[in-house]
């Protein structure tokens, strides 16, 4: 690829020079919102012929894209925006992106400095606005001739490997004087363009980073003994937040190799599996399991972030003699503050070290037999209770068994998530969510970039508040070039907080109903018809499998909503927990 040489003014430059190395970095896509002061850079990916590009003109639901693109290709990608508010409109992704170690670089035009603080307009303080959310910022001065390119390329990879190191979001700002356009000719030149660009005439006849960094990625291990004194024992291994990339086979094998039960989150790619204890939320509300649990004095977990409140709990409130947790990231996901070994490394890679060390290991399966035993049982009586109508309980025990070979899965927060972990029995090998923080924004968007990124089929399992707080990532879903299915569970409100004010009565359970769970009458009939997306409302069980199975073999986006009664989902779990008490 020929790097041009011929701009009519500074900022074209610097914006292109910026986009090469950060395409030659790594970066495959960028995602663009409109803005003028922005424009140097849009027009340097627009004439890049490497770079693939996305265009949404809402920032936030744009940040969530990215996001979700990053997460499927496992690949760093780029956003591009305006300056002022359109910056801030970011900050939920990139706390979302810090949160679960995504790597984003965030690339926000701003004004030149003499056009700060002074009522300039869509001029705002962009420096350092994304606080201890980033990896690394780097805050670019106005360009300038006087700057050597050096500096900039230098300054661009010192930066990358910064935030790459760490598996966190980018934040290059860049601050533009007019003339912003390819077309307009700066009013004085001192320094050539051929001149200026002499400095860096290796790096222009090259495919290479300027700088290249080259950073250790071996895990540093514990010693084979303190490996065997921490398996000489009755343990847990819990599989949490794990990526659909990972070879998930070889958790299992060290489970069957220790004698160690396996737990598995629904975002582990686990969830359901044949080797790992099924309804394990449930399960831990059993007194028929307490006896058998108290045995196990250690803990492997690998993947942080666990969905079930009931399991994080457990895992906190033990006093264990060894907790050793493995994550790519660095940080600390430990709530009850018991791990007593922080393993930060690839878990595939690891976890075949670990392996490799547990050959001569003789696992002992007879003390959590009964563990195994009372989950079957549990998992038969749910069976046995399974709605014979469509609602959330319903959809969270069978939605996993209907997805098409290949396909994902993307778990929205809230009520959606809880369901299918709490109630469904079927292997879920690929499933997403945004557990970083939790929160309901933007899930429309990240899940249309998680097809994107995949493309593969893909279903959004989401609720009518998130999918109310998103509506305009719809358009992002419309342009899906792969079967985008968005199944939408309408209960007239946030059903989760009938779980958490649950107790609530009289005046008290009037206030959870008008100021949490917020009933709001609303259908997404006619939003699908603004997007020009397939819609439909099926009534019974059989209508959602004919529908849901059509959609899923056709491409583009499909909204199909189920309407529940108010408060049925978390009456579903209560009485689910209630049973299993009794069990």
């Amino acid at each position: 690829m020929t790097f041009k040489t011929n701009y009519a003014n500074i900022n074209g430059i610097w914006s292109s020079v910026l986009i090469e190395e950060l395409w030659r970095l790594g970066v495959q896509h960028c995602c663009i919102a409109p803005g003028s002061r922005s424009a140097p850079l849009t027009f340097a990916v627009a004439d890049h012929e490497g770079m693939t590009r996305h265009v949404h003109f809402d920032e936030r639901g744009l940040g969530f894209f990215a996001l979700g693109l990053a997460k499927a290709t496992g690949e760093p990608v780029a956003l591009i925006t305006t300056s002022g508010t359109a910056v801030a409109n970011l900050y939920p992704a990139i706390i979302e992106a810090h949160q679960s170690g995504i790597p984003l670089v965030v690339l926000t035009a701003d004004r030149p400095p003499e056009l700060i603080d002074c009522g300039a307009n869509q001029a705002i303080d962009q420096l350092n606005i994304f606080g201890n959310y980033t990896g690394s910022t780097l805050d670019l001065p106005t360009p300038d001739r006087s700057i050597s390119l050096r500096w900039l390329l230098g300054s661009i990879d010192q930066a990358y490997a910064r935030s790459s190191a760490r598996g966190l979001p980018l934040h290059i700002n860049c601050m533009f004087r007019e003339p912003l356009y390819p077309h307009q000719v700066e009013e004085s030149t001192h320094i050539e363009n051929d001149v200026y660009l002499a400095s860096i005439q290796q790096w222009i006849s090259s495919l290479t980073p300027y700088t290249e960094y080259f950073v250790p990625e071996a895990t540093l291990l514990p010693d084979l003994a303190r490996w065997q004194h921490f398996t000489d024992g009755k343990g847990l291994i819990v599989a949490g937040r794990v990526m659909p990339e990972t070879d998930v086979n070889v958790i299992v094998q060290i489970s069957e190799r220790l004698g160690w039960p396996l737990i598995a989150d629904v975002q582990s790619q686990l969830h359901g599996h044949p080797q790992a204890i099924r309804h394990t939320d449930l399960l831990l509300a059993s007194s028929a399991c307490e006896s058998v649990l108290n045995e196990v004095d250690r803990v492997l977990q690998i993947g942080g972030y666990l969905t079930s409140k009931r399991l994080d709990q457990f895992i906190s409130r033990h006093d264990w003699k060894e907790y050793w947790m493995l994550d790519p990231a660095p940080r600390r996901v430990d709530t009850g503050q018991r791990q007593s070994v922080r393993l930060v490394g690839n878990i595939d890679s690891v976890c075949h070290q670990l392996l490799l060390c547990s050959e001569d290991i003789q696992a002992d399966r007879e003390w959590s037999l009964p563990l195994t035993a009372q989950a079957e049982k549990l998992g038969d009586e749910l069976k046995s209770q399974l709605p014979s109508q469509l609602n959330e309980q319903w959809l969270g025990a069978s939605l996993g068994e209907l997805l098409p070979p290949e396909s994902s899965l993307f778990l929205g927060n809230s009520l959606p998530i809880r369901m299918v972990d709490i109630f469904s029995a079927h292997h879920l090998p690929r499933v997403y969510a945004s557990r970083g923080v939790s929160g309901i924004d933007g899930l429309i968007a990240t899940a249309a970039g998680c097809a994107e990124g995949n493309q593969g089929p893909m279903v959004l399992l989401i609720g009518d508040i998130s999918f109310l707080h998103d509506l305009n990532s719809l358009q992002l879903a419309a342009q899906s070039k792969t079967s985008l299915v968005i199944v939408l569970v309408n209960n007239d409100g946030g059903g989760i907080f009938y779980v958490t004010t649950k107790g609530c009565s009289n005046d008290a359970a009037q206030v959870a109903k008008d100021y949490f769970v917020t009933p709001h009458g609303l259908s997404a009939q006619h939003a699908a018809e603004l997007f020009s997306i397939d819609y439909s409302a099926p009534q019974s069980i059989d209508d959602f499998t004919s529908k849901f199975n059509r959609a899923c073999s056709k491409t583009g986006c499909t909204i199909i909503e189920v309407f529940t009664e108010s408060g049925l989902g978390a009456k579903s779990i209560e009485q689910a927990v209630s049973m299993a008490k009794t069990l």
